[in-house]
């Protein structure tokens, strides 16, 4: 009878428990078949504790959601978007940030903020991006950053 007990509440219960036990595991589950576009408007559940091994994979899933849909308005051809995008922008730099990684996604993220931002806050990404990439085409970009502004 026990066993039957276990089986009916481990069928029945899985996702609620899951999500009281291990809040963002649960989070990492349901992104798992969830649209970009939903994942990038829901934050990372907080407290998002670093040494749970969900949580910088929350923070990377939802960085390439916001940076998938904020480079998914740019104009043909174009390195970055325009500033109705700024708010995914902003998002990918921070859960990149977050996430610990890739550099130069956070890089280019910084660089595209940088061009939609007054001269002292280009000057803070331009920075910010050079302390993080790697690809020495957006070392340039950055570069070119800083000076322009």
């Amino acid at each position: 009878m026990n066993r039957h007990l276990w089986l009916l509440l481990g069928c029945m219960g899985c996702a609620p428990l899951a999500a009281v036990i291990d809040p963002p595991l649960a989070q990492l589950n349901r992104w798992n078949s969830a649209p970009l576009a939903e994942i990038a408007a829901e934050p990372v559940i907080s407290p998002c504790p670093a040494d749970n091994a969900a949580c910088p994979r929350l923070h990377a899933r939802r960085a390439e959601a916001c940076m998938t849909q904020a480079m998914a308005a740019r104009a043909p051809r174009a390195a970055c978007p325009g500033l109705a995008a700024r708010p995914m922008l902003d998002c990918a730099a921070g859960e990149y940030e977050a996430a610990g990684g890739p550099p130069d996604n956070q890089a280019q993220a910084l660089i595209c903020l940088g061009w939609l931002s007054g001269p002292e806050e280009a000057a803070r990404h331009a920075r910010a991006a050079l302390a993080v990439a790697r690809n020495p085409v957006l070392i340039a970009r950055a570069r070119a950053l800083g000076e322009s502004r």
